[in-house]
């Protein structure tokens, strides 16, 4: 039992490391020194007798079981988090207003309803939930929340960051463009299809692609179109514009329906992280932590799936 309750220790920890992106940061989070944390995440990785993470100096990466692994500890968590939020509920009822600024996409595939919930089981909070274009240099200042998908670690700033899940992407087409790109299985000599950009609106690109055991490529496309908008480079893809990549979340119901469909399956883009940034200048109020409690747990539920 203390064999058992140890490792599940040890897989909290996991998680705090994945989620801060490296040790250094996790321990500044947790205040656990970074040479227990290694100690610790060793110790798992001896007793499971696998990698769970990729690391040196300058390095820092999590392998296909250590994200396996992440995801069933981030389940476990979002139970402990629940039981939370019913201790929080017992002891405080929220209340006063909570401002929320969050990308469209993302608040058309989860938050927009958790935001709705969260206002129906809280009447005494007021809630405003702002769609942004995904930046967040001049949002800090004017919302108490501000959600923010990034593919890499945020700068260092005066707020408090907080990842709250990681978002698996995937290389999506319709089912002629797939077809006309030649079931590509491996990542190499380019696009033979055009391919949907991410903001500029350059004539090329290499992707960043992760594969079967941790293997790194890059994907030569030609941008023919391009959005800031993941919702307008869903629509572009289903009409027929090129091969995109999409959050999985977003296109799962056109996968499914055979709308869309998976382009070299098994390799995709890197998952972009999820952050929650608040002001560190003051404490977060009641309704603040119980919607970031709740945000975590719908996020664990949405990518299980």
């Amino acid at each position: 039992m203390n064999q058992l309750t140890g490792a599940a220790d040890d897989l909290m920890l996991l998680v705090e490391v994945i989620d801060a992106g490296g040790f250094s940061a996790a321990s500044a989070r947790t205040g656990i020194p970074k040479s227990r944390l290694s100690r610790r995440i060793a110790a798992l990785e001896e007793q499971l007798g696998v990698n769970l993470l990729l690391r040196n100096s300058r390095y820092f990466e999590v392998t296909e079981i250590g994200q396996q692994l992440y995801q069933h500890g981030r389940c476990i968590r979002s139970e402990m988090y629940a039981a939370m939020t019913l201790a929080h509920d017992s002891q405080a009822e929220a209340h006063g207003s909570l401002h929320i600024a969050c990308p469209i996409a993302l608040a058309s595939v989860i938050v927009g309803r958790v935001a709705t919930e969260f206002a129906l089981a809280h009447p005494r909070v007021r809630l405003r939930l702002s769609t942004t274009m995904g930046t967040v240099e001049s949002l800090t200042k004017h919302f108490d929340l501000v959600l923010l998908p990034s593919a890499q670690s945020l700068p260092d700033s005066e707020m408090i960051v907080q990842r709250l899940a990681f978002a698996p992407y995937l290389l999506v087409a319709t089912p002629a463009v797939v077809e006309a790109a030649g079931y590509p299985a491996y990542p190499e000599g380019g696009l033979a299809v055009d391919a949907i950009g991410w903001g500029s609106a350059e004539e090329s690109s290499c992707w960043h692609l992760i594969g079967p055991d941790q293997q790194h490529a890059e994907l030569g496309t030609r941008i023919r179109f391009s959005s800031d908008n993941l919702l307008v480079i869903r629509e572009a893809a289903l009409a027929g514009l090129g091969v995109a990549r999409l959050s999985a979340a977003l296109c799962r119901q056109d996968i499914e329906q055979g709308r869309l469909r998976v382009l070299m399956p098994g390799w995709a883009p890197p998952p972009m992280s999820i952050y929650a940034l608040y002001a560190s200048r003051r404490h977060i109020s009641i309704a603040g932590k119980l919607f970031l409690l709740e945000l975590i747990r719908q996020f664990d539920l949405l990518f299980a799936e």
